[in-house]
């Protein structure tokens, strides 16, 4: 299984493949009652979103899939502790963020002369980047239901769900998803101390 991680991990193309059309929730719950299918379904969705975490926070592709691969390891060992099966994208991202600040601070730690190995300038561009990767990540889990998991699907969902398929997911009209998206954004930029525009 690890290795099916790691091969998909490193070898991301862009091309789409089926992802279930069952919640987070319901995958996790599969996958605790031992379902394989709903555990590849899992990878699928978030492999994307995982690899590309690992990629923000500096790492090169080979390192962003070791990231991915201990991400989704770690999913399989706290599967059965979580508490909010609907939050599974957010933690997810806090998990490869945190492995991959790790992994960075190893690096640094290893390489002479006070270099980290990566791009000049990564490393005080990538404090930055973080603080707001993690002040929105605050945000939107602020947000709760429905519009964290709506402002997902269409921004970080690896998948790119259209709105006919976001508006069967919360079991409305496709017409009142844009409408619901722009009350979202509002709220969200209240709670990241933007102007609401």
């Amino acid at each position: 299984m690890d290795t099916d991680i790691d091969q998909r991990a490193s070898t991301l193309s862009g091309t789409t493949t089926h992802v279930s059309a069952r919640s987070d929730a319901e995958l996790l719950q599969a996958c605790r009652e031992g379902d394989a299918a709903a555990w590849g379904d899992l990878v699928r969705r978030y492999e994307r979103l995982v690899f590309s975490v690992a990629l923000r926070n500096g790492l090169p592709r080979p390192d962003a899939a070791d990231v991915t691969q201990s991400t989704f390891l770690a999913l399989l060992e706290s599967m059965g502790s979580m508490k909010d099966d609907h939050r599974l994208s957010s933690w997810l991202m806090t998990v490869a963020r945190r492995k991959a600040w790790r992994l960075r601070a190893r690096a640094a730690r290893e390489i002479p002369n006070g270099t980290d190995g990566f791009r000049e300038g990564t490393a005080a561009d990538g404090v930055q980047g973080w603080e707001r990767e993690a002040d929105l990540y605050d945000a939107l889990v602020a947000l709760g239901s429905p519009c964290n998991e709506l402002l997902h699907g269409l921004y970080l969902d690896p998948e790119e769900p259209s709105y006919a398929t976001l508006a069967r997911r919360f079991d409305r009209s496709v017409g009142s998803i844009g409408p619901m998206r722009g009350r979202c954004l509002q709220r969200l930029r209240g709670l990241l101390g933007e102007d609401a525009r």
